[in-house]
């Protein structure tokens, strides 16, 4: 594959790659040179959303990383419900 550098310096990425790594609008790419002229580009790793709590990075915290407790989550949320909860019976309106 082939692409052309701006006059800007600004360059496309073609459609195949951005979707095999997930880039899209906004993301942040680390670009090293590499050996012998090359170019390295990767896709910078960002923080999962439970990882942005403070509370997920203190020492004793529950869980090492966010991935875990959305994982832990994920389980509870699959099995069975001991016990049954009612569902709030309507209120009735009286119309006047």
């Amino acid at each position: 594959m082939e692409t052309t550098v701006t006059s800007k310096g600004q360059l496309t990425l073609p459609i195949e790659i951005r979707r095999a790594l997930g880039i899209g609008s906004g993301s942040v790419l680390e670009v090293e040179l590499g050996r012998e002229g090359s170019v390295v580009l990767r896709k910078k790793a960002t923080p999962g959303f439970f990882d942005q709590f403070v509370g997920l990075k203190a020492k004793g915290a529950p869980f090492a990383s966010g991935d875990e407790a959305r994982n832990a989550l994920r389980v509870a949320e699959e099995e069975p419900a001991i016990y049954q909860t009612a569902k709030p019976a309507r209120a009735s309106r009286k119309r006047r």
